[in-house]
């Protein structure tokens, strides 16, 4: 890739003559001058782009069509990457597999969240693919991979003009436009159009009819649809160019991390000594009192709320912190056989931490029960302790390939919580614990969780209602227990009446409907989720039973 330039070349009218084979100059120009120039190829994936990206998310939510969106991306990319003669990555068949699997997930699961996260996810993918694809990031850093991802992005904002630009000058060029008539019959249409507005605006007034027959042109030439739908075929046509210009202007360009002058050892050895220090303190009184003596009872002067919120979430920041203050020392400091020490203590003080976190946790979870945020922090400390792994083991291993190996790690496991689905997990352990429920478990169960849990929760509901009056004696006797605390429902205080199940199971149908209704009409097709349809296909399947 050396031969990649790293300025923004103009735009030329002709290649230069080529001397020799000349398919072998056109190769061997730089990638953004043949982005342009071949504005043809690459122009016409950019506004079949902004059709996909017009057509997949007009009026639509999220299921099919993100499936649909991201690998016709993947499609773009590849057709891109040939007409560039780059060949595919082994790397980076893994980030494009890891953003198809993510879009995927998409139509499996009807989760708010999860589906933000996998969108994150796809583009950060996308990304990665696209520079692993273009630059030489062996040897990046952290630091270089961050810049990196930021830098091609303002690469790409920088080329704003080019896609207008290139545009035009392609259609200069063409045949069509080089024809002298043809030329004079397009400028006499823009001359005439404002011309043609004021006239039509004036015989309009002058008569009924005709008015009435220009208003219905006029609304369905300006409707609200046309103007939307080519709105997202423009910003999907720019974003696409501008993408493809902002990458390949700087592909190439490469720092080589050992030119990097690094800052004395002595900076790190006394920083990581006092954190060291703090660090053993601490995780004695976890090891010789926590666990060994006070496993699973808590001291007397704290409850489980006061205990396990407020040693959690501060032992996920320090946990995050001293993973990031590693990953600056073997950075950006001279390494030595002290660094080392002190970042192996570091390494297993933090790993004491993230299983008192985990602790804490399951004491939270088994007092005031499952939910996804408390889900979803377990995955981060999962990942958490992998990638600490990782980190420690660049200390003794030089090259070892952290960034890849941090991404690879959180797209495994991110994956595997993705695809199982645990709005329905959740459910299952509330249903579980039915001894406990009580009113805000119910709500909880009906109007937080998504869809995913239908299976579980329908058949819990009409169990209720088989049993009502035994339930609601014994949810109403619990009702009066403080277990919530300050994270308690506003509905918990509520007297559970004979009718109380009916409505909320009522509600919990029409949700239910309403989802479904959705993605079963004429063009909703794209908003098809398997997990509303099956949702469907379980109150039909109760429905029929009773």
């Amino acid at each position: 890739m050396n031969q990649l330039n790293n300025d923004l070349p103009e735009l030329k009218e002709e290649n230069h003559p080529a001397e020799g084979n000349p398919s072998e100059n056109k190769t061997n120009l730089p990638l953004l001058n043949k982005v342009r120039q071949n504005y043809g190829v690459f122009g016409g994936l950019s506004l079949l782009f902004g059709g996909v990206f017009a057509f997949c998310f007009y009026e639509a939510g999220i299921g099919l069509n993100m499936f649909l969106f991201v690998f016709l991306t993947v499609l773009v990319i590849l057709v891109a990457m040939k007409q560039l003669s780059i060949p595919i990555k082994n790397l980076t068949w893994a980030y494009l597999i890891g953003a198809i699997l993510l879009g995927l997930s998409s139509m499996l699961t009807a989760n708010g969240a999860i589906l933000f996260l996998n969108t994150v996810g796809m583009l950060i993918l996308l990304e990665l693919a696209l520079l692993h694809q273009l630059f030489d990031d062996k040897q990046w850093d952290f630091y270089q991979h961050f810049s990196y991802m930021f830098l091609t992005v303002i690469s790409s904002i920088a080329s704003l003009n080019l896609p207008l630009k290139d545009f035009f000058e392609y259609l200069k060029k063409t045949r069509l436009f080089q024809h002298d008539k043809i030329r004079s019959v397009f400028i006499g249409i823009v001359i005439a159009v404002p011309l043609l507005w004021m006239i039509i605006g004036l015989l309009s007034s002058a008569d009924l009819l005709f008015s009435e027959l220009t208003d219905s042109i006029y609304t369905f030439i300006f409707s609200s649809d046309i103007i939307w739908i080519l709105l997202m075929i423009i910003i999907g046509y720019a974003a696409c160019y501008l993408l493809l210009c902002g990458f390949t202007a700087r592909a190439g360009l490469t720092e080589k991390s050992g030119q990097v002058k690094k800052a004395d050892s002595s900076i790190a050895i006394t920083v990581l000594s006092l954190l060291c220090f703090v660090y053993l303190i601490f995780c004695g009184i976890q090891i010789f009192y926590l666990f060994a003596h006070g496993l699973f009872v808590l001291p007397k002067e704290f409850t489980f709320a006061e205990y396990a919120r407020r040693g959690f979430f501060e032992l996920l920041w320090v946990t995050v912190i001293n993973i990031i203050l590693m990953i600056i020392s073997t950075t950006w400091f001279q390494e030595s056989k002290v660094t080392r020490f002190l970042l192996t203590c570091i390494t297993v003080s933090t790993y004491v931490m993230i299983g008192s976190a985990v602790y804490r946790m399951l004491l939270y979870i088994g007092a005031y029960n499952l939910t996804f945020l408390r889900l979803i922090v377990l995955l981060f400390l999962a990942i958490d302790s992998f990638v600490l792994a990782g980190v420690i083991l660049t200390v003794y291993k030089k090259g070892f390939p952290l960034f890849q190996y941090c991404i690879a790690v959180t797209s495994v496991f991110y994956l595997i919580f993705s695809f199982g689905k645990p709005d329905y997990l959740i459910a299952s352990y509330y249903v579980r614990q039915n001894q406990e429920m009580k009113i805000g478990d119910v709500l909880y169960l009906t109007e937080d969780l998504s869809l995913d849990a239908v299976s579980v929760v329908l058949p819990y509901l009409e169990q209720i209602t088989t049993y009502q009056e035994t339930t609601i004696d014994n949810m109403n006797e619990r009702n009066d227990q403080d277990r919530y605390n300050q994270e308690s429902y506003s509905k918990d205080s509520k007297d559970i009446t004979d009718d109380w199940f009916d409505t909320i199971k009522a509600d919990y149908y029409e949700r239910i409907h309403m989802a479904y209704r959705k993605c079963d009409t004429g063009y909703e097709f794209r908003n098809f989720n398997l997990s509303t349809y099956l949702a469907e296909k379980e109150t039909l399947g109760i429905n029929n039973r009773k």
